[in-house]
């Protein structure tokens, strides 16, 4: 795969964006208020890998720190989704990513950004 677009949706709340990404494979961003990212991932359905509780988790542990999610949609399969979750975890090596930081990811994706795209991935 040569290159790869994301379309981002900000979203002040992880439940928002559980809700609106719900049954939709997907890359998601959490960043500060900057919108500096902290953290990069990836998974089939947020409404079922998030279930319940730890959604809310997730909306307490950043109540009222001004966090951001980022989410775009990405239907192509699992495989595909992880290349890109690991080409973002390599490029911005967010700080609460422990994994794809130090190798370079065997797959290369240039990734374009479009929609509301965090101030991060512009500079």
């Amino acid at each position: 795969m040569d290159s790869f677009k994301l379309i981002w949706h900000r979203f002040p709340s992880f439940i928002e964006a559980r809700q609106f990404f719900r049954g939709k494979g997907c890359i998601y961003l959490q960043t500060n208020a900057a919108e500096n990212i902290l953290r990069v991932g990836e998974c089939d359905d947020p409404w079922k890998r998030y279930k319940g509780g730890t959604a809310y988790a997730l909306d307490a542990a950043g109540h009222n720190s001004g966090n951001l999610y980022f989410f775009a949609e990405v239907s192509e399969e699992s495989k595909i989704r992880k290349a890109i979750e690991a080409n973002l975890i390599f490029a911005l090596q967010p700080q609460y990513n422990n994994q794809h930081k130090k190798k370079p990811p065997q797959i290369h994706i240039q990734l374009n950004h479009g929609g509301n795209v965090p101030r991060a991935l512009l500079r």
